[in-house]
């Protein structure tokens, strides 16, 4: 059972709440400037090198700020998952043709642990499943069939043609995973698998799952934002009884933790955080309103044009008029030491995304196993492929 661990979990995130549950992108300053002076005073000593290295060292990091949060040491050891492993067998030639290296390892690791878990007498159901990747190797692996089951036709057919051309077992249904009429596909004596699927669409599954008496599920979550709710439905009735409250923008946090980019990239990002925080720094001054706007997604080659372009573009999507005499270094430069300020806050936020994570995947584990099932839950592949990385398998136990 993992009630303990999850009770451990809540009771630690419900104390340290005031540290996590804030908007770094919106904040002018920390939330604890004047509750946790010396917390403040260490943070205004670091370097925006410094933020950046301690985010890249959580172990470091969580010795450091428990001297300001005592209750840290213990979340971090709590979320430590164990690394579930099982032997990835040989493929046929040509089986990764489509995928990336990082994703190729998400799959064949994943796939892998589903098939050594529990070999379904009906075949595997693919959740959501995409062009079938996840299936194709379960099905050239486990001699088993694949029921694939995506919402986009082009998708399903690509998928299909694929399955075809190498006599896979495999076949696509064009379908809505959110939709009465995916629950004729889920069986008794069959194991359903997804990878990262969204939200309302795991949950889904588990709870179709149960209904429909499946054998086995095995899901890795992601995005948890991405539900109907407007504040997160505890699944478990643990969670029910949580002091918890959390809202989309919460829900959000653990998806903030990613893969270390390359140094171009990281660039790219720190700059258009930059430009971000400069004009809405200048917007919210000439409306002489703390309202912001959100600014669209922008082509990385905008960024090459300068702050004064950017403003521009924003301006022009907002339908904004900007005055001639901006001096657009004074809000680029107002940019920049928001960015550094926004760092920082997220450093403290850092130590929190994946205990909530952990305590989300829980609440999962937890309603399986209140609907009589076993349950093991842990870390599928590194880091570095995926940071979303936690796997939740889910076995119906024998009468």
């Amino acid at each position: 059972m993992h009630s303990q661990q999850f009770l451990n979990i809540d009771r630690l995130l419900a104390q340290t709440v005031f540290f996590w549950q804030f908007s770094a992108f919106h904040s002018s300053d920390y939330p604890w400037r004047e509750i946790h002076t010396e917390l403040s005073h260490w943070l205004d000593g670091l370097s925006l090198q410094e933020v950046q290295r301690l985010k890249l060292n959580p172990e470091e990091l969580a010795i450091k700020l428990s001297a300001y949060i005592p209750q840290l040491l213990e979340l971090y050891s709590l979320t430590q998952l164990p690394e579930l492993t099982a032997s990835v067998p040989g493929f046929p030639k040509g089986l990764d043709s489509g995928i990336n290296g990082r994703k190729w390892q998400q799959i064949t690791k994943l796939s892998a642990l589903g098939a050594e878990f529990y070999k379904p007498e009906n075949g595997w159901l693919e959740w959501c499943g995409g062009k079938g990747y996840l299936g194709r190797v379960l099905a050239a692996t486990t001699g088993k069939p694949v029921t694939t089951l995506e919402w986009q036709q082009s998708l399903c057919d690509s998928g299909q043609t694929y399955a075809n051309n190498h006599q896979l077992s495999m076949m696509f249904i064009q379908g809505d995973a959110l939709s009465s009429q995916s629950d004729e596909l889920i069986q008794e004596k069959q194991h359903a698998i997804a990878l990262h699927a969204c939200g309302d669409l795991h949950i889904n599954l588990l709870t179709k799952g149960i209904s429909n008496n499946i054998d086995a599920i095995t899901i890795s979550p992601c995005c948890f934002h991405l539900t109907q709710s407007k504040n997160y439905l505890g699944l478990s009735l643990l969670s029910q009884k949580s002091a918890l409250e959390l809202s989309k923008d919460d829900l959000r946090l653990p998806l903030q933790e990613t893969v270390v980019a390359g140094l171009r990239t990281q660039h790219h990002r720190e700059l258009e955080m930059c430009f971000r925080l400069g004009f809405k720094a200048l917007q919210q001054s000439l409306s002489e309103n703390e309202a912001y706007l959100s600014i669209p997604s922008i082509k990385k080659s905008l960024l090459s044009d300068g702050f004064e372009a950017f403003c521009h573009w924003a301006a022009e999507k907002k339908e904004l008029m900007l005055p001639e005499s901006v001096d657009y270094e004074y809000w680029f430069n107002k940019g920049e030491l928001a960015f550094i300020s926004m760092e920082k806050c997220d450093l403290i936020q850092h130590l929190f995304k994946r205990p909530l994570e952990v305590w989300l995947c829980l609440d999962r584990a937890l309603l399986m196993e209140e609907a009589n099932y076993d349950v093991r839950i842990g870390e599928f592949c590194l880091k570095e492929d995926t940071p979303r990385n936690i796997v939740i398998q889910a076995k119906k136990q024998q009468q």
